[in-house]
């Protein structure tokens, strides 16, 4: 359904007023953008004035839905890295999401200007993702991720840098994947800060670019200790220099298990194809059940596809007990010998 004559002028007005500030929008200007004449404005509003008022009624009411409203809170995360999750994921819409970009800008440009937009900006860039975090960490306390404090002060020291974050973008746009790696390093920051470990001591999550260079170093450990033994010096030599090709590493999602600062457990899969290209553990950690971790981590995020890899003869019964099944025989390239084998996940 086409949408009505007054949707169409606040949208264009929101444009406009984000674009040039309210003194600098006249009712010419967002006609003309529409494609109609000024009287068929003043059939529905009676003036910019008007159109600003209905503008942020419109605004209040969605900041209420997000950041007052108790049925729509985000309910608690269930780990710690959930609560990455879920942080990276609101910031990307946040700062992706033309309308609220546009919100953002608008009341930055007006608050000083008009009290209603002083008041929504304070709600937008503070306030309202105080409130909701507050709630969110007395629940992840209660259940015993983080250390008991204040569960307020925490709120606002997690909010207060993301919003200067997601705020730079709206000054500089080119800035927005860096952001977002920003975004993610304070929360996991913050989490070594305020939050609980796991019982065994292990958490499993997504590696960062940083950590990296570290997850390659265990995964050729490993490799070296485990697998070479099992190939031919051919091909052991093709897969240390796999770990120094970009073009090879290129699109690889690596999660990681780590026992407190150190990395010792890796998961590297190919976003595109979803293709594992190797999952290792350090001996010190075998059958203490972090591959078993890796892969259902993994899974969370490919949830639903089919999984491949190529499993090495001493990886083979590991596989097995994770459900992936052999879809050819054993192959040797290059000096590698591999299974190829599949995981097809029941949803």
């Amino acid at each position: 359904m086409a949408k009505d004559t007054k949707e169409r002028i606040l949208e264009t007005a929101l444009t406009k007023f984000s674009e040039n500030g309210y003194a600098g929008t006249n009712i010419r200007e967002i006609t003309e953008s529409l494609g109609l004449v000024k009287s068929s404005v003043y059939k529905h509003y009676a003036g910019k004035e008007e159109i600003w008022n209905a503008l942020l009624d419109r605004m209040s009411v969605c900041y209420d839905e997000r950041f007052a409203s108790p049925g729509r809170l985000l309910p608690a995360p269930e780990s710690l890295e959930e609560l990455v999750r879920v942080t990276v994921r609101m910031a990307d819409l946040t700062i992706r999401d033309e309308n609220i970009v546009k919100m953002r800008r608008l009341l930055s440009i007006e608050q000083f200007r008009d009290d209603r937009a002083r008041d929504l900006a304070a709600k937008h860039f503070l306030t309202g993702p105080a409130k909701m975090f507050t709630q969110i960490f007395a629940d992840m306390t209660d259940k015993k991720l983080f250390r008991r404090g204040d569960p307020a002060m925490l709120a606002f020291a997690y909010t207060a840098p993301i919003s200067s974050l997601i705020q730079m973008c709206d000054r500089e746009p080119g800035k927005t994947e860096w952001a977002l790696e920003q975004i993610e390093a304070f929360s996991r920051h913050f989490i070594k800060t305020y939050g609980r470990q796991t019982q065994d001591g292990i958490s499993i999550r997504r590696v960062t670019k940083n950590e990296v260079p570290a997850a390659l170093a265990l995964v050729w450990k490993v490799f070296a200790e485990y697998e070479s033994p099992d190939y031919a010096p051919e091909g052991t030599e093709v897969f240390r220099k796999s770990l120094k090709d970009e073009t090879y590493l290129k699109d690889i999602v690596y999660y990681g298990a780590f026992d407190g600062e150190d990395i010792v457990g890796v998961l590297g899969i190919r976003r595109e194809k979803r293709h594992i290209c190797f999952l290792f553990v350090d001996g010190q950690h075998h059958r203490c059940g972090i591959g078993t971790k890796l892969f259902k981590r993994m899974l969370e995020d490919f949830h639903g596809r089919t999984i491949t890899l190529n499993s090495s003869p001493y990886g083979l019964p590991f596989y097995d007990t994770l459900g992936l099944t052999a879809t050819g025989s054993e192959q040797t390239v290059d000096g590698i010998r591999f299974t190829p084998m599949e995981y097809k996940e029941n949803v």
